[in-house]
């Protein structure tokens, strides 16, 4: 009898381990990759958007971006997306890295909710000083790569 406890207890653990190894491997969440070029022309003026693009990118559950922390001066976005009814909700947390000067950022952003490619997102970008206050904010309307 101690031997089928035994033998059943040796089962179910390997049982969870698959599981769990299961779980964390398979791709079965998505993350948004926003690539953002900044170009500041001096150092009185402030740096302008010249491009963004945002980009799917399948990741598992475990390896998923999460909100970060907000670096000053800094980039910050967040992802927002109409629902069926039109009103519009927040899909993500802030997410932000810190800002160097002239050149591309890519700002991978964690999703609560998974848009499709080709839907289309409203992404947040803010420019934020030293101090951590805003000086620039542009919200564009783009679908996903």
């Amino acid at each position: 009898m101690s031997f089928v406890k035994n033998l059943l207890l040796l089962v179910v653990i390997v049982g969870i381990i698959a599981g769990g190894i299961l779980y964390t491997t398979r791709n079965d969440a998505e993350y948004i990759n926003v690539r953002i070029n900044l170009t500041q022309f001096d150092n009185n003026s402030a740096p302008t958007i010249d491009n963004m693009t945002a980009f799917l990118v399948p990741t598992t559950k475990v390896s998923e971006p999460k909100g970060t922390q907000l670096f000053t001066p800094g980039i910050v976005v967040k992802i927002f997306q109409n629902d069926e009814t039109g009103t519009t909700m927040d899909i993500s947390d802030w997410t932000s890295v810190p800002y160097t000067g002239n050149g591309t950022y890519n700002l991978p952003v964690g999703l609560w909710k998974y848009p499709k490619q080709g839907e289309f997102v409203l992404i947040n970008v803010r420019l934020v000083d030293a101090e951590g206050t805003e000086f620039t904010s542009v919200t564009y309307n783009t679908d996903l790569k």
